[in-house]
C-alpha cells in the first residue's frame, strides 16, 4: 500500500516498473516513492490509474473502509500506540489450525457497493498468522476462496499487486519488523510463477500502523495478517 500522499506511475512503462522491481525481488522488500506525474502516452496506458487525486471519498465494506484517494484505493489504517498484552490463551490458540478467526481470508470489497459503480482494486486479506509465526498456516492455505483467488491471479494477466505484511502491536519493533516483512515473502510465495511477475511491490507495513485495533483478541489476530491488493492496469471492473 502506498504511504505516500499520492503514488503514480513514473515515465517508464508498467511493465518496466515491474520487471526492475523483479530484479531485486531476492530482498522481496521494496519499498514504493512518490513519483512524477506520468506523461500522456503513459497516462493513456495506464487509464484511471494515472489521474490526479480529486480528494478522499471513504465507502465501508464491513469492519473495513476505502479510501479512495490514490492511484488505486486503500485499505484504511489506524496509528495507534495503545497495545493490549496477550490474554491468557491467546499465544496457543493463534498457534493451533482453527486459531481466533473464520475464515481466516475474506475479500474487500466483496462485491459491487452500488448500481454502475466500478471497482478497479480489491483487497485479499489473509490474516490469523500465529503470534511471532510468519508461515501461512496449512488450514489457511487449504481454504478453497484462496485457492480460487490464487488460480485467478495466475490466469488473469491483467492483474498486478501489491504485497503489504502487518503484525499485532504486542512485542519489540524490530521484532514486529521481521515478522511483518516474513509474513509479506510468504504470501508473495504462495503466488504463481505469472502473477509473482506482475507484483509491483511486497513490502512491510509502517510501524505503529494497523488495520484495527489491538484492544481485543479479534482485532490482534485480524492485524496479525497480509493484505493483497490487487488492481487492472486500465479501467476494467474487477
Amino acid at each position: 500500500m502506498c504511504e505516500v500522499p499520492r503514488c503514480q506511475a513514473s515515465n517508464v512503462s508498467v511493465r518496466d516498473f515491474i520487471e526492475g522491481n523483479q530484479r531485486n525481488m531476492s530482498t522481496m522488500y521494496i519499498y514504493e516513492r512518490k513519483l512524477p506525474e506520468p506523461r500522456p502516452r503513459l497516462a493513456r496506458r495506464l487509464g484511471s490509474f494515472a489521474q490526479p487525486s480529486k480528494g478522499p471519498v471513504i465507502t465501508q465494506h464491513g469492519d473495513f473502509a476505502i479510501i479512495e484517494n490514490e492511484w488505486c484505493p486503500q485499505l484504511s489504517k489506524i496509528k495507534s500506540d495503545t497495545c493490549v498484552s496477550y490474554a491468557p490463551n491467546e499465544v496457543r490458540i493463534s498457534h493451533t489450525e482453527a486459531g481466533h478467526l473464520a475464515p481466516d481470508v475474506v475479500l474487500v470489497p466483496t462485491g459491487l457497493p452500488g448500481p454502475n459503480v466500478k471497482i478497479t482494486c480489491r483487497y485479499l486479506i489473509i490474516r490469523d498468522f500465529g503470534v511471532d509465526w510468519r508461515h501461512v498456516k496449512l488450514a489457511t492455505r487449504s481454504e478453497q476462496f484462496l485457492k480460487d483467488w490464487l488460480t485467478r491471479f495466475e490466469t488473469d494477466t491483467s492483474l498486478f499487486f501489491r504485497i503489504v505484511g502487518y503484525s499485532d502491536c504486542v512485542g519489540i519493533e524490530r521484532n514486529n519488523l521481521h515478522l511483518r516483512k516474513g509474513r509479506a515473502r510468504n504470501v508473495f510465495k504462495l503466488l504463481g510463477p505469472s502473477a509473482r511477475k506482475r507484483v509491483i511491490s511486497v513490502i512491510a507495513a509502517p510501524p505503529g500502523t494497523f488495520l484495527t485495533d489491538n484492544s481485543a483478541i479479534q482485532g490482534r489476530a485480524n492485524n496479525r495478517s497480509v493484505v493483497i491488493e490487487f488492481f487492472m492496469n486500465g479501467s476494467q471492473t474487477l
